[in-house]
């Protein structure tokens, strides 16, 4: 009995490993091989090169403080009062036509007015007609920033008659143009920010 126990135990165990391995076995369908992807960059050998940075140059600038205007303001003064007071008209036209441009910069413009005023009055003294013309121009200009288009117009006139007189034609069609502009207009509003003239010290004319 044992032995039969034995051959029937050994006669299973074969047929559940080797005899029946084709009764239901679970068939899973095999794909072909994917194909590696050949990359173009494979076989390309890369040469690094150092990037070329360039530096570009920096101007150095100066911030002005009004220290520093001030500073300029008061030996520019102190020239122009010499020239008048030996009556050296022409170099102070100019003094005060620079004075003018100072006072630009800080957007006094009602003082820079004054000053080419003054600088215009001296210019026409002297027949300086190329220093009055460029004076008229900068007038129109602060003007129309003021609000002033109708006196500004009337600088612009007074300059193309210097101008043509002149025989500055190029001049003329220039402020052609700018009378072209502003025609029909007879007011604007300021410029934002402007600074109001303080105290101007007078001339002293006895000097």
């Amino acid at each position: 009995m044992r032995y039969f126990l034995l051959i029937f135990l050994c006669f299973c165990g074969i047929s559940a490993s080797a005899q029946w391995w084709r009764i239901g076995p679970l068939k899973h369908k095999r794909y072909p091989a994917i194909a590696q992807v050949k990359s173009p960059f494979a076989k390309k050998k890369f040469k690094m090169v150092p990037a070329k940075v360039t530096t570009p140059q920096l101007t150095a600038y100066t911030l002005k403080n009004y220290y520093d205007f001030e500073k300029a303001e008061m030996a520019m003064m102190k020239i122009m009062k010499h020239n008048m007071r030996y009556r050296v008209y022409g170099a102070a036209s100019y003094n005060f036509s620079d004075l003018a441009e100072m006072y630009v910069e800080q957007n006094r413009l009602s003082e820079a007015k004054w000053f080419l005023l003054q600088s215009n009055m001296l210019s026409r003294r002297q027949n300086d007609d190329k220093h009055t013309f460029v004076n008229l121009i900068r007038l129109s200009s602060i003007k129309m920033d003021m609000g002033e288009v109708s006196l500004a117009r009337q600088d612009l006139l007074e300059a193309r008659a210097i101008a043509n007189s002149q025989g500055w034609f190029r001049e003329s069609k220039e402020i052609d143009k700018k009378l072209q502009s502003i025609q029909g207009i007879t007011s604007i509003a300021p410029k934002p920010g402007l600074r109001y003239a303080e105290a101007v010290e007078p001339l002293d004319k006895s000097k």
